[in-house]
């Protein structure tokens, strides 16, 4: 067992490996790092990676490799702007229900309606539906 050990990549080799592995990986994101930078990183890894390297990340490697080569192709880089919000049926607080007529108590139990609503996640049915049971008890309750 012994000997196994003695025989396969170390684990300081092995770590340095990750390390530039994701340094060739963010020079990609980098728009400061030249094409033949970027070229040379790739090749270099390839080169001096050891034996335990996931399969995954050499094919990734000969692929970057052979893109830049080929027609220089760099990574797209994150956009800096934010996504916008995704949209959904319905924003909330939603409005309450519009069966009831209104009464005195309205304004609060809507203010309730509006308040319990915050707390459902957005198609959550039985969250909602148990809003709606507590604006009627609500409504029911008033004078």
């Amino acid at each position: 067992m012994l000997v196994s050990i003695a025989c396969g990549s170390s684990l300081r080799q092995a770590q340095r490996s990750v390390e530039r592995y994701e340094q060739c990986y963010g020079a990609d994101y980098n728009p400061e790092v030249t094409l033949e930078q970027r070229k040379e990183c790739w090749g270099n890894w390839l080169q001096n990676r050891v034996e335990g390297d996931p399969p995954e990340r050499i094919r990734y490697a000969e692929m970057r490799l052979v893109q830049l080569s080929v027609d220089g192709s760099t990574r797209p880089l994150p956009d800096p702007t934010p996504e916008p919000p995704p949209t959904y049926e319905h924003k909330y607080p939603r409005g309450p229900p519009a069966v009831y007529p209104t009464m005195a108590c309205t304004p609060l139990c809507n203010d309730r309606w509006a308040e319990c609503n915050t707390h459902c996640e957005m198609r959550d049915k039985s969250c909602k539906a148990a809003c709606e049971a507590a604006y009627r008890i609500c409504l029911e309750g008033c004078p």
